[in-house]
Formats: C-alpha cells, structure tokens, sequence
C-alpha cells in the first residue's frame, strides 16, 4: 500500500503533467474579472448620470481593491508560462493596489522584468506573509542573484511554528486550512525547482530567502 502511494505521487508529480492547481487558479481569475469590471462600468454611467456621491465613492473603492486582487491571484495562483516576463512597473502597481487599503505596506525594491514563474513564487511568499502580519506590517522585497529576499517589520507577528517550519522543510501540516494553501503551493512549486527556503522570525520580525 504504501508502496503503491509513493509511486503514484512520483508519476503525478512529472513537469509533463498540467497543473491543475495553477489552471484553476487561471480559470477562477479569469472567470471573475468579467463582472467586477462590468460593476466597474455600472458606477461610471452612474457618475455620469447622477454625479459623485459618498456611497458610489466607497463602492468603486471596494471594486478598484477586488481587481487588484484579482490581479495579484492571477500572478500567485494563475498558470505560469516559462516565456512570459512581466515588467517590475506592472508588479510594483499590482502589489501598490491590493495593499492600498490594508494596514501594510510593501515596498517592491526589485527593479528588473521578470519571468512569470520567478514571479509566481514571490507573489505566494508575500501571500504567505499575510498570515503572519494581520495587524500590519512594513515589508521589504528584493532580489539577489539566486533568490527572493523578504523582511517584514511589525509591532507584532503572529506566527504559526509549524506552518512556517514546515515551509522551510517542505514538510507541511497534514490539517492546511484553505486559507493556508499558498504554503503548500509554494513548499510544492520551490521542491520541485531544488530552490531551498528559509525562514527566521522572533515576535515582531520575519525574514524569508525563496
């Protein structure tokens, strides 16, 4: 039985098989930005018609951070070709605009294109670093030769030992919660490149090498 299992994962984790997470991931974001921008729309013609108010205002706040959102899942979750590269301008506005409202701000030092799958393992390390900073945080990203360098500054981290132990082994908690799945992801995707993790934090620091 357990012979049989490990073979089993050996043959689904081949580079020849699609992922289906990541097709999912495409699928979900691409299947959401249709209504959101036609919402979008709706409140310009309102605009026009009826002028600028306090409710229209706050809602097209609300629709502007969903499609950043949207933005930045397509990169975290979304299929990743090996050809496409994505410029450090659009990653530097997506990243500004889903953070715009929250309580943390992320300043995106990396000044390079990018191809699409480096970016991929970034955008699931800071979605990893939500977890750990729901009060609020100043985290910095950049970039040496080999690996993604994050360091998050808060007043106060909460951090789950064995989620973010396990991250660093590859060796993650059998109970994930769904909110948790970028963990997975990442472990999975940083396996599968021989691209190590390492992660070292105390009460109110976190520092993360991808």
């Amino acid at each position: 039985m357990t012979s049989g299992s490990q073979d089993s994962t050996t043959m689904a984790d081949t580079k020849t098989d699609p992922d289906l997470v990541a097709l999912l991931g495409s699928r979900l974001c691409h299947d959401l930005v249709s209504p959101i921008g036609a919402i979008a729309n709706g409140l310009e013609l309102l605009e026009l018609t009826d002028g600028a108010s306090e409710e229209i205002a706050l809602i097209r706040g609300s629709v502007q951070a969903a499609l950043a959102r949207i933005a930045f899942f397509r990169l975290a979750f979304g299929k990743a070709s090996d050809d496409a590269v994505v410029s450090a301008r659009e990653v530097r506005d997506t990243v500004d605009a889903m953070y715009r409202e929250t309580r943390t701000t992320v300043k995106w030092l990396d000044q390079d294109d990018r191809p699409r799958s480096e970016l991929r393992l970034a955008c699931l390390a800071l979605n990893c670093i939500e977890v750990a900073t729901p009060w609020g945080a100043v985290v910095e990203v950049s970039r040496n030769p080999n690996a993604w360098l994050f360091h998050v500054d808060a007043k106060r981290l909460k951090i789950d030992a064995p989620l973010w132990q396990g991250l660093g082994r590859g060796d993650l908690p059998s109970d994930l919660q769904g909110s948790e799945v970028q963990f997975g992801i990442l472990a999975r995707d940083c396996r599968r490149l021989r691209r190590p993790i390492s992660v070292s934090a105390d009460d109110t620091h976190l520092s993360l090498l991808v």
